[in-house]
């Protein structure tokens, strides 16, 4: 065995021990994962009557409770705000591409009490192209919309997820 395959032996077979020195530990693991997802599944989600809000509320629903929801124990209210702009512009001025930038203002509140308990910004951004078809251009900027709902509702029960593990005991 050659003297860098030693030091990559080494390096990979200390690295659960650095990790396990630096406390890392699993979102989901164990007990305290179990919790978690209970703590996720009762929250009540509230997003815009437009199309974007639906979208994003289908999505979050299926993200925060994926085995069925529980009993309301909070309420996760949603303010979007959508931007259109063009990316790639041609010499005949005509736009070939636009981006979609998603921002969502999320506040998750106590139902009891209404306190708030975590509140946070996210963006995020998805391109599409126009083509001659409008009908084509229409489902690429619908299918742009939906990547990225989907990617807000991800990041957003990431942030809860955080949350709630960061009041454990």
């Amino acid at each position: 065995m050659g003297r860098r395959a030693a030091l990559r032996l080494g390096l990979v077979a200390a690295l659960p021990l650095l990790l396990a020195a630096c406390g890392l530990r699993p979102l989901y693991d164990g007990a305290a994962g179990g919790q978690l997802a209970r703590e996720l599944a009762a929250i009540a989600v509230e997003t815009p009557e437009t199309r974007l809000g639906w979208l994003l509320g289908e999505r979050l629903r299926a993200e925060l409770a994926p085995r069925g929801s529980a009993p309301t124990r909070y309420r996760l209210t949603v303010a979007l705000q959508s931007r259109k702009q063009p990316l790639a512009i041609q010499l005949d001025d005509s736009i070939t591409r636009f981006e979609l930038a998603l921002s969502a203002r999320y506040v998750l509140r106590d139902v009891r009490g209404q306190e708030v308990l975590h509140q946070g910004v996210l963006r995020r951004v998805a391109s599409f192209n126009v083509v001659v078809s409008p009908f084509a251009t229409l489902v690429a900027e619908q299918d742009a919309q939906r990547r990225a709902a989907a990617e807000l509702a991800q990041a957003i029960r990431t942030q809860l997820a955080l949350y709630f593990r960061g009041r454990e005991p």
